[in-house]
């Protein structure tokens, strides 16, 4: 990076302006630094928008475009995020060397399990180089305001929304969705953006469901839930309350129940976070999944709903599909287990992988002690949200979560140290 002072540090005179010039260099490195990384998260959080719109108004999309911006996005991400200490170079060369053994035994390359573990993994050394939680604050708001402002057009304004950014045919443009998919023929929207059965909340608004940025409402329930998650984190920040207001404000756009459910985990747990051993939060996954392996063994039941009741059981029959080699991530088989985070996870990364990443994770030393409310936190939102899908590894939303994971981690009571951008 070019020198961003007026002159050569060895050309002051006095060692008060060698200090001051040293630190307004840093400053300036630093706000370089933020004004980059910020970008890429928002990107992150839009491009599917944006691809959509290319798709409808200007040329055809397909899945190599979604890869290659995904690719640009993470590599851009690990370039801000590395520098040479030695921890997380250390971390992302035993993980890409684990999973080059793992993926060598399968008969399909899968490079999106690979992605998935890139993608934590970027982010949160990323927002661990913040040196103030303030700026965490501000690409949470950022991205608020994206989300609840496309939102809302979205809701108010639909048959403009779609005309311009047609969301079914962007999902079969990409390869996601067939043609023959749609449940209202002739629909713009995607699948699940409709509930036939009425809203869960405000039924006079109607059955649609905004999705935003996200294009899928899962997403936008998801993003939601996180917003609530950093609300409660930040006690003392700035227009907290707000926060909590958008946070809603997305659930109920997108008439995102789970949001909601796991929302309210967030204030059952709160009372005791700080009462509740570590390694017990550790066991949570753990437990979830236990729960739903003997639940899948013991019940009688056949089908299932589209309720929190439905995607439990759907779920437990996915995790009961796994054998040993799926286990272990090893098999050359590739089943669809997308509605179950668990077993999609223990497919595509193996149980070695999973246990060290997720440890990793929860006995990261954290900066301050509020560091462990966010973990407590998270491990709920990350524990009850892989019960019900595999939507949480979209970078959509992951970029932004990781990357916050990273700041609360990074935060401390002491002035930052000196900063390196690479």
């Amino acid at each position: 990076m070019a020198m961003l002072s007026s002159k050569p540090l060895n050309r002051f005179q006095t060692r008060e302006e060698l200090s001051t010039a040293i630190r307004d260099r840093e400053s300036r490195r630093y706000h370089l630094w933020r004004t980059a990384i910020f970008a890429i998260i928002i990107g992150s959080l839009t491009f599917n928008f944006f691809l959509a719109f290319a798709n409808t108004n200007l040329f055809g999309i397909t899945d190599s475009y979604v890869i290659l911006v995904e690719l640009i996005l993470i590599a851009s991400t690990l370039a801000l995020a590395l520098d040479r200490k030695a921890a997380p170079l250390t971390i992302l060369a035993v993980f890409l060397g684990y999973m080059v053994f793992i993926l060598a035994m399968r008969s399909e390359l899968d490079l999106k399990a690979v992605r998935d573990i890139l993608i934590p993994l970027a982010f949160y050394f990323a927002g661990k180089k913040l040196r103030r939680i303030e700026d965490a604050d501000q690409i949470v708001f950022i991205s608020a305001y994206i989300v609840v402002g496309v939102g809302l057009f979205e809701f108010l304004f639909l048959d403009t929304f779609t005309r311009f950014v047609n969301i079914f045919d962007y999902y079969v443009a990409r390869g996601t969705l067939n043609p023959d998919d749609a449940l209202i023929e002739g629909s713009n929207l995607f699948i699940s953006a409709t509930r036939f059965e009425g809203r869960n909340f405000f039924p006079f608004l109607g059955n649609t469901r905004a999705s935003s940025v996200f294009l899928e409402p899962v997403t936008m329930g998801n993003f939601g839930a996180f917003l609530c998650l950093w609300a409660l984190f930040r006690h003392g920040m700035k227009n907290r309350f707000l926060l909590f207001v958008l946070a809603f404000m997305v659930i109920l756009l997108g008439d995102a129940r789970f949001g909601m459910y796991v929302c309210v985990a967030f204030f059952l747990v709160m009372p005791f976070y700080r009462l509740v051993p570590r390694i017990i939060w550790w066991f949570t996954p753990f437990t979830l999944i236990l729960a739903l392996a003997i639940y899948g063994t013991a019940t009688d039941q056949l089908t299932w709903e589209d309720n929190f009741a439905g995607r439990f059981y759907l779920s437990s029959q996915l995790l009961l599909e796994l054998d040993t080699e799926m286990l272990f991530g090893i098999s050359p088989e590739q089943v669809f287990l997308e509605d179950s985070g668990y077993a999609a996870t223990l497919a595509q990364i193996g149980l070695v992988g999973v246990l060290a990443l997720w440890t990793l994770f929860v006995f990261a030393p954290a900066g301050r002690p509020e560091g462990h409310k966010f973990k407590v936190l998270a491990i709920v939102f990350i524990s009850l949200m892989m019960i019900v899908s595999n939507s949480f590894y979209s970078i959509k939303l992951a970029a932004l979560f990781w990357f916050c994971a990273g700041a609360a981690d990074g935060w401390r009571h002491d002035p930052a140290p000196r900063f390196r951008a690479g």
